[in-house]
């Protein structure tokens, strides 16, 4: 996911008016989610996400959503919890 978060960066550095977002990429027919860094451009509500075009050879269905910083706010503080190490409280005792 480095190299995606890298790419978006640059893009975003090198096309004003976009941001870089958290998305999700959907599909109805695979059934399936995968969450995917890309850009969004607000004033003309483009996208570019780097892995769609991909796994939409697989998935030809496939869309992309940017998160609502909301969305992006809580994904990140779960991640973050997640990468804590936890403490066994029995091995507290």
């Amino acid at each position: 996911m480095t190299q995606a978060i890298n790419t978006v960066f640059k893009f975003v550095s090198e096309n004003p008016g976009y941001r870089a977002s958290l998305g999700v990429i959907a599909s109805s027919l695979a059934s399936k989610t995968v969450l995917a860094w890309g850009a969004v451009n607000e004033s003309s509500e483009d996208i570019w996400v780097p892995e769609l075009n991909n796994i939409r050879h697989s998935w030809p269905d496939a869309t992309w959503t940017p998160m609502t910083q909301q969305q992006a706010s809580l994904f990140d503080e779960a991640y973050q919890r997640a990468q804590t190490p936890r403490q066994d409280w029995l091995l507290s005792l």
